[in-house]
């Protein structure tokens, strides 16, 4: 009977301190190339065809507006010159659209929007097409924490319109 040699769990957590590992490499130094992970066919089921959402992320403290993706915008079509942000907490925004040759984006209400929720750089915002006039946004910090906070203005029907109806 042969016995292997036995290795200490402290050369073992030694050993493995020392590696690091790179963006894109195999988990683990055993696992070569061939064997690296791959994402797995989950067969997750999304009723809708096509890019119903978008993320963007906040790089600069500029927000006097919010340039669309041209690929959401060619999957829609034609985007309402009004429509209504819902974000998580329950506030509703009424905010303009703005086209510029093939750009598009949310105009007037967005600078309000952008100082009553403080966004800073480093957070993202994820929006989601509700109906053609209606988007749903959920911000996130930059731990990618989503954000829980009310506006200052909840209520407020010039800024933050909290309604049932539809405009």
């Amino acid at each position: 009977m042969s016995r292997s040699p036995a290795i200490s769990s402290s050369s073992l957590a030694g050993t493995m301190a020392t590696e690091k590992l790179k963006l894109g490499s195999p988990e683990t130094p055993e696992e070569g190339l061939s064997k690296k992970r791959r994402a797995a066919n989950v067969g997750y089921y999304q009723p809708d065809v096509g890019p119903n959402q978008f993320l963007r992320i906040v790089f600069k403290p500029t927000f006097s507006r919010l340039r669309i993706p041209q690929d959401f915008v060619r999957w829609f079509g034609e985007i309402p010159s009004n429509i209504i942000l819902k974000t998580n907490t329950g506030c509703n925004w009424r905010m303009t659209m703005a086209r510029e040759g093939d750009d598009v984006y949310i105009d007037q209400g967005w600078a309000a929007f952008a100082v009553a929720y403080q966004l800073q750089v480093g957070q993202f915002l994820i929006f989601k097409r509700v109906s053609s006039f209606e988007y749903s946004v959920v911000i996130f910090d930059y731990t990618c924490t989503e954000v829980m906070t009310r506006c200052g203005y909840h209520g407020d029907a010039t800024r933050c319109v909290v309604f049932e109806s539809h405009v």
